[in-house]
């Protein structure tokens, strides 16, 4: 009886682990898509890289640790990137925007 509750709890540990590494590689491609479209200047939205970001600190609680860990950082970085392309930080001009 207890080998079927041991089955029962490593298929849900896995199940949670398969969710938190999904969403992390959904989040990867968010982030790394934000960081895309401000260099081609096609977006200065930065909700893509929140998103990313809140996926990644999803997939960290759902098991994937140094995944999530990763996709986290990669959205901050794609919301601080995207935020500077867009002229949003004082001091940094916007891309395609300087003056000769």
């Amino acid at each position: 009886m207890s080998e079927g509750i041991d089955k029962g709890e490593g298929r849900k540990g896995a199940a949670k682990l398969l969710g938190g590494r999904i969403c992390c590689i959904v989040g990867i491609l968010f982030g790394a898509g934000g960081i895309l479209f401000a260099l081609l200047g096609a977006s200065a939205n930065v909700s893509s890289g929140a998103v990313g970001a809140a996926l990644g600190v999803l997939g960290y609680f759902l098991g994937a640790r140094r995944l999530g860990t990763a996709t986290i950082v990669l959205g901050v970085i794609a919301i601080f990137f995207m935020a500077a392309a867009a002229g949003l930080i004082p001091g940094v001009e916007p891309l395609g925007h300087g003056y000769d």
